[in-house]
């Protein structure tokens, strides 16, 4: 089953949302709030219940009671999951009366139609009855984030390009199929290190950035949105290789036009209309695909920047200080963007509670407005037990609740990666005699915790000579290489691990756990 986005934005203590309206000043985006981001497909795969109107009730009621303060509406992919007048729906081709052995259909991998374990076409039926019930997916959802006095922003897709394989699958747009001369990554590109085989479009092309607009003014039109969201890191390519740097010019006027868009809304509205864009983790990364945030901020063309990772690992190291220092004498926010996967270089994993909490609590200490979670609910929504899930939604805007509690701070892969970025995409497995790994943990541990360093050599077995910032730290007992850090050793923000060994190791794990 292919997954979209939920992601949830949080920033610091907000003012209570009852006080709020819909007139809100969310161009000033305040700490303390979390956007949740619901991908355009996840409801309707039964997650949160029947495909019908009251789901997505208790769907939004359960996430504001949960915590979550801003709700983003994801509404596209290749195609719409409302009844658009500019795109094509989800469901346009689906006939309702021909079974599950039509054409519509045929595109999807035999195994993953209408088996027990992947019901993938039961998908596109469902969006289809929940519009024939009247119900406008989109307009629902806003009306009951109102209700539940919480802010809701229409988050959009900007080159979405799952399924590349499949070029008959439903999920492919017609505009999509008819240009195949306009698609990205049709052949070996040394320089795409995301590990997918993206084949989404030339945005250098005029017509693509039109089909683009043509949503873009659609959904301002049509809802009462609090804010707007290009999400551009579904996918992450724009430009074929070479042609980022010129494309950058294209795409910034791109934003331009898109401003005066939102604009125009909060004229039509009656409130401002924020405008976020989310992108690639460091300035340079997200410059090196087109995507020039910072001079969309200095423009005043956006009010929130979320530097995220791509699929399928958190990025651990995100330098949120260096956002913020580029942005001085704006009014943009930063975000801090995660997944719900995390991967150390050896093969992605489902991130867990403790491993968000470290993660989170850095980026707030760097000084983060805001944190994203990006799909969590692909795994955490259903692997964690929901206590656990709603208490980080509870204390995700406080780095003090975060640090109270046993937290990890795991070494992770960066994507999506750009040549000319310091280092490399992943610092790990690492071989060698000298290991030499730096990891931020945001603020030191409380004085009732202790810091640990955690290794996994997997053909090493006797402990080894492990330094946290020059000063040795001992072996646990019983313990396979795990280290137990002096208070005297440990400092807030970055701190800098030396692993020594007297013959050649290798090491596919470095964190450094506070309990």
């Amino acid at each position: 089953m292919k997954r979209f986005i939920l992601s949830v934005v949080v920033l610091a203590l907000l003012p209570p949302m009852a006080a709020q309206s819909s007139a809100a000043d969310t161009t000033s985006i305040p700490r303390g709030c979390v956007l949740y981001n619901l991908d355009c497909s996840e409801f309707f795969v039964g997650t949160f219940g029947p495909v019908v109107p009251e789901t997505i009730d208790k769907f939004v009621d359960d996430h504001a009671a949960a915590g979550i303060t801003d709700l983003l509406i994801n509404v596209n992919a290749q195609r719409t999951n409302y009844r658009s007048d500019v795109w094509e729906a989800e469901w346009d081709g689906y006939d309702p009366k021909a079974g599950h052995d039509q054409p519509f259909f045929a595109g999807i991998e035999s195994k993953r139609r209408f088996g027990p374990d992947a019901n993938e076409g039961l998908m596109y039926i469902d969006m289809y009855k929940l519009d024939k019930q009247g119900c406008d997916y989109p307009r629902r959802m806003i009306d009951r984030a109102r209700h539940n006095h919480i802010r809701a922003w229409i988050s959009l897709r900007m080159n979405d390009s799952h399924y590349p394989d499949w070029p008959n699958h439903p999920y492919h747009s017609t505009f999509w199929r008819s240009h195949p001369e306009w698609r990205l990554c049709n052949g070996p590109n040394p320089a795409h290190t995301n590990g997918w085989s993206d084949r989404g479009l030339d945005y250098e092309q005029a017509e693509v950035r039109e089909h683009y607009m043509k949503l873009i003014k659609e959904v301002c039109a049509r809802y009462d949105l609090d804010g707007l969201e290009l999400d551009f890191l579904r996918f992450d390519l724009y430009f074929r290789p070479g042609r980022e740097h010129s494309g950058a010019k294209l795409l910034t006027a791109f934003v331009e036009q898109v401003r005066m868009v939102t604009r125009a809304a909060a004229q039509r509205w009656g409130h401002p209309v924020a405008l976020a864009v989310r992108v690639g983790s460091t300035p340079w990364i997200a410059r090196r695909h087109g995507l020039d945030a910072i001079a969309w901020a200095k423009a005043g063309l956006v009010d929130l920047i979320v530097p995220s990772p791509f699929y399928p690992s958190v990025n651990s190291d995100i330098p949120i200080e260096t956002w913020k220092g580029l942005l001085i004498g704006t009014k943009v926010s930063v975000a801090l963007g995660l997944e719900s996967s995390t991967d150390a270089g050896g093969g992605p994993r489902l991130v867990t509670p403790e491993e968000v909490r470290g993660v989170v609590a850095s980026g707030l200490h760097r000084g983060a407005d805001a944190v994203y979670f990006f799909n969590l609910f692909t795994g955490p929504y259903h692997a964690w037990p929901r206590a656990v899930y709603d208490r980080l939604m509870r204390d995700v805007g406080s780095c003090a609740a975060l640090s109270a509690l046993p937290r990890r701070h795991p070494i992770t892969i960066v994507r999506p990666w750009a040549e000319g970025e310091p280092g490399n995409p992943s610092a790990l497995p690492y071989n060698g005699t000298h290991g030499v790994f730096r990891i931020h943990i945001g603020p030191k541990p409380q004085p009732q915790q202790h810091l640990q360093i955690e290794l996994v050599a997997p053909d090493h077995d006797t402990p080894l000579d492990v330094r946290l910032n020059s000063i040795p730290c001992g072996a646990v007992p019983g313990q396979r290489h795990m280290y137990d850090a002096p208070s005297e050793a440990v400092a807030d923000g970055y701190n800098l691990i030396e692993v020594n060994a007297k013959q050649n190791i290798k090491i596919t794990w470095v964190e450094i756990s506070v309990r």
